[in-house]
């Protein structure tokens, strides 16, 4: 009898912690997509953040520190303060791929959308009703990617002193593509599990920021993979 009182409860918290968790990131993703289109419409701004090095890293590292100051300290922040945090990021994020209003057609912009959500989507259904435990699986996929990461940083520097590695770039895309593929399947299971040790929805919004701050990753790095192979 308990236990059937139960399971209703423990399922509600869990469908309930998830749907924050998905509201937050749609709503990081909302404010980068239009901070994005915003700063597009300047082509001055465009200007300085293509020839100024200064301030396209300076862009790059402030990011760098939201991200770590979210998740050193979001435990020990309110929720409210930790999720202001991740939408100044999602903005800070809009500002950094505005360019892509410059170098890429609307339709491209528009269909790779459409298909990153598609993508998405499915891969989260996946991760999120797979039986199987996928945790060993997120550590060789942690690993890839650090593998990933050093190896692009590897062809910038190679490419930038003896010119372009296309192929080895093409590569890298496709291999980033599969990686992150992975991570949201295993980062959806992980927020499933997560969502289970809930013990009350008011307790857990540094959770939620966290959840919603690997889950807009996810999202964020498929979408300018998978517009960059649009140009293939």
């Amino acid at each position: 009898m308990s236990q059937a009182a139960i399971a209703p409860a423990s399922e509600a918290r869990i469908n309930t912690f998830l749907a924050r968790v998905y509201l937050l990131m749609f709503v990081g993703l909302a404010i980068t997509g239009v901070v994005s289109y915003w700063i597009s419409e300047s082509l001055q701004f465009q200007y300085r953040l293509f020839t100024n090095p200064w301030l396209g890293w300076g862009l790059l590292i402030l990011q760098v520190i939201v991200v770590v100051a979210i998740s050193a300290n979001v435990s020990r922040m309110a929720a409210g303060p930790a999720a202001l945090l991740f939408l100044l990021y999602s903005a800070l994020v809009g500002v950094s791929i505005s360019s892509i209003f410059i170098l890429y057609s609307d339709d491209q912009i528009y269909s790779v959308f459409f298909i990153t959500s598609a993508t998405f989507l499915v891969t989260s259904i996946i991760g999120m009703v797979i039986k199987k435990d996928m945790s060993g699986s997120g550590h060789f996929l942690f690993m890839l990617l650090t593998g990933w990461i050093l190896a692009w940083m590897a062809s910038w520097l190679f490419g930038w002193l003896f010119g372009p590695l296309t192929t080895v770039n093409w590569a890298l895309n496709y291999i980033g593509i599969a990686i992150f593929v992975g991570l949201t399947a295993w980062d959806t299971q992980q927020l499933k599990k997560l969502g289970q040790q809930v013990g009350n929805a008011a307790g857990s919004g540094d959770l939620v920021v966290i959840g919603a701050l690997k889950l807009y990753l996810d999202y964020i790095n498929l979408f300018l993979l998978i517009l960059r192979a649009s140009n293939r």
